[in-house]
C-alpha cells in the first residue's frame, strides 16, 4: 500500500484522480480521539474499511462517536492515534479543505451556511469559477440548475440562507457537494429533516449515485433505510465498534439490538384512546395569518383556525413548507401574526398571545421544542447546566435578586440530566456545543417537558435520535398528554404521528386540508392530501 505524508493540496487532488482503482475507497485504523483532556473518549481503537462503489452505513445510538469519526475522516478533527488511507494512499488531513481535494464530500447533520449568503453563494464558496479573472456566476448557477433538475432538489439560489427552511438547508448541502464532483459522500443524518416523500427521492438518489460509480457513507438511526439501501453496516457503540455487518443477510432487530446493546420491542401504537373533543379547550388559533419566513410578500398561513384541548395530542401532517414552521413560531412567539388570534385559555381567563413577547408566552404556560434546535433551543456557548434553565433563569430556585444559584442550577440539570439520559455533559459542565446533536436534541425536549406548562409545541421532536431515545421521548410525551397537557406535534414522520397522536390536521399551501378529531384517520386517508401538495410542490419546480 502506498504512503504518502505532509501531502499538498496538489497531491490530494492526484489521489483523487485514482479513485476506484483500489478495493477500498476509505480505511480507518486504530482511530482513537479524546476530549477535554482525554476525560472524554469519543473514539477508541475504531477501525472501518469501505468498499469502493458501495453504500455503507453507520448506525449507532446518539452519542456513539459516529459524526466524530467522520469528522475526522473529513478533516474537521485530528485523531490522537490512528490512520487513514483514501484510495490507497496515507493521508493527513490539515482541513475539510484537503479532504474535499482528494474527493471526499460531507453533507453534516448541522449545516455549514453562511446565514447571510444566497444559497448560490454558499454552493460555490471556497469552489468558485472564474472566467478573466472574476467570478463566473452564470456557469455555476448553469451547472447547480443542471445538477437540481437532475437530483430532484429544488432550489432558489437568490434566496439567502436565513429566509429558508431546515430543509431547504438540507438541499443546499447536498448541492453543495455535488458541485464540487466529489467520489465519496459522506451523509451525517440526511433524512432527519425530510418528509416521507423527500426521503424516497433521497434514497432514491443514492442509488443513483451508486450506479454513477460513487462510494456512500451515511450515518443513520432509520434501520429501514439501511436495510433499503445499504451495502454494509457498521455498528458502534459507546465509541467502540460493535461489528460489520452485510445488509442483505442481517435483520433489522438484530442491527437494533447491536447498536443499542439490548432486545428493543417494537414501538406500540400508544395513541390515545379516550376522545379528547369534550375536553376543556386549552389553545384556540382563529383566523391565523402570517407572512412566510422568506417573503413578506407571500402569506405561510391564510386564515388557520383549530382548537387543542386538554389531554389531546394534535399530529399536524404535510409537506414542508405549507406552513407548519411559521404556525410553531406563531405560537411561540418567535414571529408575529399578520392577523388572527392565538387564545391560551388558563384557569381564570383567555389571553391572546399572538402579540405577546416570548417571555410573556412562556410564562403563561406554553413550552416549545423548535425545529431549528441551534437557532432557537440552545445557547451552544453556555453550559449544559446553564442551558437546563436559560428560559427560567431570573426565577427562584435558580436565582434571588440578580444573582444566581449555582448550587440549584447544578442539582437541577444533573436531575434532568439523568432523566432524559442526555450523555457527554460531563455532569453540565461540557458546552452545549460539544454534545452529540442527539443529544443536544435531548436537552432542549427535557427542559421544555420538565418545566411547568398548559401547551407545548414539538416541530420534529425526534430528528436524531435513536430508536431507544424515541421510544423515550414518545413515552414523555404521552405521559405528559395523560396528566393533561396540550400537545401540538409537528412532524414529517408520519409513523411518528400514527404512533402517538390522538387528532390528526393535514395543513397545505398554508390551509388546513383535513382535521379529524374521531380517531377514525388512516395512513392511506392522511396520505392522499399529503400526496397532493408533493405533485403540487412537483409542479411549480417543472
Amino acid at each position: 500500500m502506498k504512503r504518502n505524508k505532509d501531502l499538498s493540496i496538489k497531491s490530494f487532488i492526484s489521489i483523487k484522480n485514482t479513485y476506484g482503482k483500489m478495493p477500498y475507497a476509505v480505511e480507518m485504523q486504530g482511530i482513537t480521539k479524546t476530549f477535554a483532556n482525554g476525560s472524554i473518549i469519543a473514539n477508541e481503537d475504531l477501525d472501518i474499511k469501505v468498499k469502493t462503489n458501495t453504500i455503507h452505513a453507520i448506525i449507532g445510538e446518539n452519542g456513539a462517536g459516529k459524526s466524530t469519526l467522520m469528522s475526522i475522516l473529513f478533516g474537521i478533527y485530528k485523531q490522537n492515534k490512528g490512520t487513514i488511507h483514501i484510495n490507497g494512499y496515507e493521508v493527513k488531513f490539515r482541513s475539510a479543505q484537503d479532504a474535499s481535494a482528494a474527493g471526499l464530500g460531507m453533507v453534516h447533520q448541522h449545516f455549514k451556511l453562511v446565514e447571510v449568503f444566497t444559497l448560490l453563494e454558499n454552493i460555490i464558496l471556497g469552489a468558485e469559477i472564474t472566467k478573466h479573472g472574476l467570478l463566473d456566476k452564470k456557469t455555476a448557477r448553469a451547472k447547480i440548475m443542471a445538477l437540481s433538475q437532475k437530483y430532484n432538489l429544488p432550489i432558489d439560489l437568490d434566496k439567502k440562507v436565513y429566509k429558508t427552511s431546515v430543509g431547504e438547508q438540507q438541499r443546499v448541502e447536498i448541492l453543495k457537494l455535488l458541485y464540487r464532483d466529489s467520489n465519496i459522500l459522506i451523509f451525517d443524518e440526511p433524512t432527519a429533516v425530510l418528509s416521507d416523500a423527500e426521503i424516497k427521492g433521497f434514497l432514491k438518489m443514492l442509488l443513483e449515485f451508486k450506479k454513477l460509480g460513487k462510494t456512500i457513507i451515511i450515518i443513520t438511526h432509520k434501520l429501514n433505510e439501511v436495510k433499503e439501501v445499504a451495502d454494509f453496516a457498521t455498528v458502534i457503540r459507546l465509541g467502540k465498534k460493535v461489528g460489520d455487518f452485510e445488509v442483505k443477510s442481517t435483520s433489522i432487530d438484530k442491527m437494533a439490538e447491536e447498536m443499542v446493546g439490548r432486545h428493543l420491542n417494537p414501538t406500540p401504537n400508544v395513541m390515545l384512546s379516550d376522545n379528547v373533543e369534550n375536553n376543556e379547550v386549552v389553545l384556540s388559533v382563529k383566523q391565523l395569518q402570517a407572512h412566510k419566513l422568506s417573503s413578506h410578500k407571500i402569506n405561510a398561513l391564510k386564515g388557520v383556525s383549530f382548537n387543542v384541548h386538554k389531554g389531546e395530542i394534535l399530529g399536524i401532517a404535510g409537506v414542508e413548507g405549507n406552513g407548519q414552521t411559521e404556525l410553531a413560531m406563531a405560537i411561540g412567539g418567535l414571529i408575529k401574526p399578520i392577523d388572527g388570534t392565538i387564545e391560551l385559555h388558563t384557569d381564570n381567563k383567555i389571553i391572546n398571545i399572538a402579540h405577546s413577547t416570548i417571555k410573556q408566552i412562556y410564562d403563561s404556560g406554553i413550552s416549545h421544542v423548535p425545529e431549528d434546535r441551534h437557532k432557537f433551543g440552545l445557547l451552544l456557548d453556555e453550559t449544559v447546566a446553564f442551558n437546563t434553565v436559560a428560559p427560567e433563569i431570573d426565577k427562584r430556585p435558580f436565582s434571588k435578586f440578580g444573582f444566581l444559584n449555582h448550587r440549584a442550577i447544578n442539582e437541577y440539570a444533573q436531575t434532568l440530566i439523568n432523566k432524559f439520559d442526555v450523555r457527554g455533559a460531563s455532569a453540565g459542565r461540557a458546552q452545549a456545543r460539544s454534545l452529540s446533536g442527539g443529544n443536544q436534541q435531548k436537552l432542549v425536549l427535557g427542559r421544555e417537558i420538565n418545566r411547568k406548562h398548559k401547551l407545548i409545541i414539538y416541530v420534529q421532536p425526534t430528528r436524531g435520535l435513536d430508536l431507544g431515545a424515541i421510544q423515550d421521548i414518545h413515552s414523555h410525551i404521552v405521559a405528559d398528554a395523560r396528566n393533561g397537557a396540550a400537545v401540538i406535534l409537528i412532524s414529517y414522520e408520519l409513523d411518528e404521528i400514527f404512533d402517538i397522536a390522538s387528532t390528526i390536521m393535514v395543513i397545505d399551501n398554508g390551509q388546513i386540508q383535513y382535521h379529524d378529531l374521531t380517531r377514525n384517520t388512516t395512513r392511506e386517508m392522511v396520505g392522499r392530501y399529503i400526496s397532493s401538495a408533493v405533485q403540487k410542490n412537483e409542479a411549480n419546480h417543472v
